[in-house]
């Protein structure tokens, strides 16, 4: 009786793109994790050699940057899709804030390495200047003070963006860890852009 095994066919070390690894890491840290993401693991999953990726990338840190920057595309991406949804300024800044939510809802591990890990350290290498997602919603409450839309000074908007990016990121990282106590029919973007209209149309003189 012969007994016959089969075995998977390894990939040769010039045949892995880097698209390919990238792929494999986004993959591996959706489906496990941050902390799950290595050299080794990438390498399982494409079926190649342990020293296969290192054609491409020198640490699992380079396949980090590359992963941040790939997602503040994504996120600029759509937050100014959300901006470019109305002319109200208003409505836009709603559209934002619900597009980040999102893109945090459906990248949660991508979303904690971009802002969380490491406590930004990586994020700071990838992208050393002011990020591109940042300045989406740094524009909006600025165009709305330069139409009068917001009656705030024009010294006022970068703090005004400060504080509703920031309450953003709160809220998210409060509903990632599961802090954040809420009836299941409840909206709590909507509750705090209806409180930020509020404030922002009352102007300076609240």
């Amino acid at each position: 009786m012969t007994l016959t095994k089969r075995s998977r066919t390894r990939r040769v070390r010039g045949s892995l793109s880097r698209d390919e690894i990238v792929s494999a890491a986004i993959d591996i840290i959706h489906e496990k994790g941050i902390r799950h993401l290595s050299m080794r693991k990438v390498a399982e999953r494409l079926q190649c050699s342990v020293a296969a990726p290192y054609t491409h990338f020198n640490s699992k840190e380079e396949i980090f940057r590359v992963l941040i920057t790939d997602g503040e595309k994504t996120l600029t991406r759509n937050l100014k899709k959300a901006q470019a949804s109305s002319e109200d300024v208003y409505a836009q800044l709603a559209a934002i804030a619900y597009a980040y939510w999102d893109f945090a809802a459906e990248n949660r591990q991508l979303h904690k390495l971009m802002f969380n890990a490491s406590g930004g350290t990586l994020y700071r290498k990838a992208l050393p200047v002011l990020p591109t997602s940042y300045r989406v919603f740094l524009e909006t409450i600025r165009k709305g003070i330069l139409t009068g839309a917001i009656p705030y000074s024009r010294k006022s908007y970068p703090a005004i963006a400060r504080t509703m990016w920031s309450w953003m990121y709160g809220l998210i990282v409060l509903e990632m860890n599961q802090i954040l106590r809420r009836r299941a029919d409840s909206d709590p973007v909507q509750e705090g852009i209806a409180l930020f209209h509020k404030l922002l149309r009352a102007g300076e003189d609240l």
